[in-house]
C-alpha cells in the first residue's frame, strides 16, 4: 500500500522519509532507499526501482508524480502487480501537488483509494510559522 504525500507550499515529506529511512537502516547509501524526483525520462528508472525493491525489499520515493499524468496509468498497475507478492520490507512513497482547481483531477481514482494519504498543509499566519520555524531546533541551538 503506497504512502501518498499531497505537496503544499512550503512542506516537503523529503526530509522526513529520509528520517525514518536512517532510522530503520533503508538510506540511498545502502542501496535500500531510492528517491526519483519525476520528470522527463525517468518512467523507466522508476519501474526498474519498484520492480527491484519489491522483489529484494526497499523503498522508492517518487516525487513530483503529478508532471507524469500520462505514465500514472502504468504505475497504478506497477503498485498492483507488486501488492500481489512483495517483499515484507517493500515500501512506496509518492507525493504530488493537489490539482489547481477542486473539480479537477490528476490521479488515478484507485491509486488514492488504496494509497495512505497523508497531507500536511503549512500554516497560514505569521505566529504560526514562527512557531513551527522555531520547534525545529533544540534547546541547545537556541539558546
Amino acid at each position: 500500500m503506497p504512502v501518498f504525500f499531497v505537496l503544499f507550499p512550503g512542506v516537503d515529506p523529503t526530509v522526513w522519509i529520509e528520517a525514518l529511512g536512517k532510522q530503520t537502516d533503508f538510506t540511498v547509501e545502502n542501496g535500500k532507499f531510492i528517491n526519483i524526483s519525476m520528470g522527463q525520462g525517468q518512467e523507466e528508472n522508476a519501474m526498474n526501482s519498484l520492480d527491484r525493491c519489491s522483489r529484494e525489499g526497499g523503498w522508492v520515493y517518487l516525487q513530483n508524480v503529478h508532471l507524469m499524468q500520462d505514465w500514472l496509468p502504468l504505475l497504478e498497475r506497477k503498485l498492483e502487480l507488486a501488492s500481489v507478492g512483495a517483499h515484507e520490507d517493500f515500501r512506496c512513497f509518492i507525493s504530488a501537488e493537489p490539482p489547481p482547481l477542486s473539480y479537477m483531477k490528476n490521479m488515478p481514482e484507485s491509486l488514492m483509494q488504496g494509497a495512505i494519504k497523508v497531507a500536511n498543509e503549512a500554516p497560514a499566519d505569521l505566529q504560526s510559522n514562527l512557531m513551527r520555524a522555531w520547534a525545529q531546533f533544540s534547546e541547545d541551538r537556541i539558546q
